[in-house]
């Protein structure tokens, strides 16, 4: 997978259109407790993808699983929710949300950023040279900067967008996760099974 590939895919599990309304609702209308949140989550998507990238494959190796089941177990993860979100169903949060703190931590910034489908990708996907490691690591950075800079702008971007706009772009994310999760799906399989390559 290329590491234009790897950033699409990133950016489509993220789901930074189906956060607008986490986070805004996490922000409760303060424009400090907003800039807060979005600070925490990112940092909390950062860290767990960069561990995932450069010991995610150890993990694996500790407990007897190959980089092959891995990805073929990461496909059948995210084709449902890429699916899910192509039907328009969005993700479920308590009411509670907006008076926890810890909210940028869990559920923003894990698992609705870094979730199962974007620790899979990153794992699955990280090559075992140092220098892919560091090509991968930099993806990684640059999507967590684009998600604050994101984040950032959600009072002015829900109010552009609106309900229609908004969930049409989740359709869309939901078809490029679909598609990822095919790919993932079909690189795993070809390594299981040599004979389908």
């Amino acid at each position: 997978m290329s590491l234009s590939t790897l950033a699409v895919g990133l950016l489509a599990l993220s789901d930074p259109v189906g956060l607008l309304s986490v986070v805004g609702q996490a922000g409760a209308g303060s424009g400090s407790r907003l800039q807060r949140i979005s600070r925490l989550a990112v940092l909390t998507y950062l860290a767990v993808l960069l561990v995932a990238c450069w010991w995610g494959s150890d993990l694996l190796g500790l407990f007897g699983i190959s980089l092959q089941a891995f990805r073929v177990a990461g496909g059948l993860i995210l084709l449902p929710l890429g699916l899910r979100l192509l039907e328009g169903r969005p993700a479920l949060l308590g009411s509670a949300l907006a008076d926890d703190p810890a909210a940028a931590i869990v559920p923003i910034g894990v698992p609705l950023m870094a979730g199962p489908g974007t620790i899979s990708l990153v794992v699955a996907e990280a090559p075992d040279a140092w220098t892919g490691r560091l090509l991968v690591s930099l993806v990684i950075c640059a999507m967590a900067m684009g998600l604050y800079l994101f984040l950032q702008l959600t009072p002015r971007l829900r109010g552009w967008l609106g309900q229609t706009r908004e969930r049409v772009l989740q359709r869309l994310m939901g078809l490029l996760i679909t598609a990822v999760a095919v790919q993932i799906l079909v690189n795993g399989l070809k390594g299981c099974f040599p004979i389908l390559a």
